[in-house]
């Protein structure tokens, strides 16, 4: 088995030589085609964090008796969160790795928030917009709590609020919103969701993971938004990430409560062992300075007047790019998005073929499945990095749509639909067995072209899709 360990080291340039290598099938993050899951701040300040980050490494907020300098980092970035967010002096917080751990902590918090203030609960629940992001659904599952799904108003994709109001039940201890939601930017009715929660003493997280740093520099700049801060009443706790529109390098967000008492339930202490004392207010233990150091870094460079200068040049290259998509017939933008965040579907063509041919251009996106009544679509995530590109990439989205409608679809959509009905019944490796020989599959690598396999797992229900993914990526 080939591994990392030699019997012998090597020199300095020979290591570095293999990690370049690693990276030669990766997306170049440097070209400014990269329209998700990437937020570059410039050379400049890259080269910063990257600094900070690097000064920090050997810090661990495990010992905060040894490193007090990341409780002060920490503090400073938290501080500068919720004046973001427009909290309170109740209001503490903390920073994670991720917006999938603030969401677990902001979980955990409500779960155990509930076993002290509602003990009648046997069957801890949370009610979510079916648009909700899926670390909820990880966090109940490793947290012990059922989750129940609430559909959306398919005019914007925003939570259907009387769908929300009739799920919260008797066990449920946790209601979600989203400002906004990933798949299609648009913030949920916030004030309206917050409230029925509220009336049933119920907590309400809002997820700001994405939007909450950008979101809330567009309402200082005079921009009319949807509420979903802690100046709304009813709102218990928000997650925001730095590492995405605080442009702040990975693992780094903070998650917020709207008090200690609700905060206290996110620790864990423990002394009871011959080993020292732990105190997490993450679920992770052993954690490097250098995102805390990196994201105090970037807020301070950057400042204020930085960032909404980002955001602005961002807002104008979306709408640029709203209005050239909307000039392309075959092709729409779905739902009411508000920030630079949005999504595209096609009634004409197969929306995963346009992702590969715009692949194979360099443009790279996020393919979503059919869910909720959302069709499949691309997923855009817009950051300053694309902004100096935005009239290529409608030039080359309008050829791609222009082409595959005039010259046909090289994907048979009838046929593989055809086969998934057939097989969709029988166990995970059958259905494999079946699909793989039409999909361009070799061995267990992805194939170059993955409109075929996007367009049978789009056919699949979500839970078997789930096992089939689970099977595949179990074997390699």
């Amino acid at each position: 088995m080939d591994g990392a360990m030699l019997p012998k080291g090597v020199p300095h340039e020979e290591v570095m030589a293999g990690l370049t290598g690693f990276t030669e099938n990766d997306v170049d993050w440097k070209t400014g085609k990269v329209m998700t899951g990437l937020y570059d701040p410039g050379r400049d300040a890259h080269d910063l964090a990257v600094e900070a980050y690097t000064r920090f490494l050997p810090q661990n907020a495990l010992y905060v008796n040894m490193y007090p300098s990341i409780g002060k980092l920490e503090k400073d970035v938290v501080s500068s969160m919720a004046g973001l967010l427009r909290a309170d002096d109740e209001v503490v917080g903390n920073m994670t790795s991720g917006g999938t751990e603030s969401i677990m902590m902001a979980v955990k918090a409500a779960r155990d928030w509930a076993r002290e203030n509602r003990p009648g609960i046997s069957e801890p629940e949370m009610v979510l917009p079916v648009s909700a992001h899926p670390a909820f659904i990880k966090a109940a599952h490793y947290l012990g709590l059922s989750v129940r799904q609430t559909g959306l108003d398919l005019t914007d994709y925003r939570a259907d609020i009387t769908a929300c109001r009739e799920a919260l039940g008797d066990n449920t201890v946790l209601a979600v919103g989203s400002a906004p939601n990933f798949s299609h930017g648009s913030i949920d009715p916030i004030r309206e969701m917050a409230a029925l929660a509220a009336e049933r003493d119920i907590l309400f997280h809002v997820d700001g993971c994405v939007g909450g740093i950008y979101l809330s520099v567009m309402r200082r700049m005079g921009e009319e938004l949807r509420d979903f801060d802690f100046s709304v009443p009813g709102v218990t706790s928000i997650s925001v990430d730095l590492h995405k529109y605080g442009y702040t390098p990975k693992n780094a967000s903070v998650v917020l409560y709207r008090n200690r008492d609700l905060r206290k339930h996110a620790w864990f202490v423990c002394s009871s062992t011959t080993e020292y004392v732990v105190i997490n207010p993450t679920a992770q233990s052993t954690r490097s300075g250098g995102p805390f150091a990196a994201a105090w870094a970037m807020l301070r460079y950057l400042g204020e007047e930085g960032f909404q200068d980002i955001v602005r040049r961002s807002q104008e290259a979306t709408r640029l790019m709203l209005d050239g998509i909307a000039a392309i017939e075959g092709i729409e933008v779905i739902g009411e998005p508000d920030m630079c965040m949005f999504t595209m579907a096609s009634d004409q063509v197969n929306i995963f073929e346009v992702d590969d041919e715009l692949g194979s251009r360099g443009w790279k996106m996020i393919p979503q499945f059919a869910c909720g009544g959302s069709p499949p679509n691309l997923h855009v995530s817009l950051s300053q990095a694309n902004v100096p590109h935005v009239d290529r990439f409608v030039e080359d989205l309008g050829e791609v749509v222009g082409r595959l409608r005039s010259e046909g679809s090289a994907v048979n959509t009838e046929e593989l639909h055809a086969l998934v009905d057939r097989v969709a019944d029988q166990p995970i490796e059958v259905i494999m067995g079946e699909v793989i020989p039409h999909i361009g599959l070799s061995g267990m690598d992805l194939p170059e072209k993955m409109a075929p396999l996007n367009t049978v797992l789009n056919r699949l229900p979500a839970e078997k899709r789930d096992r089939l993914l689970t099977f595949f990526f179990n074997m390699t």
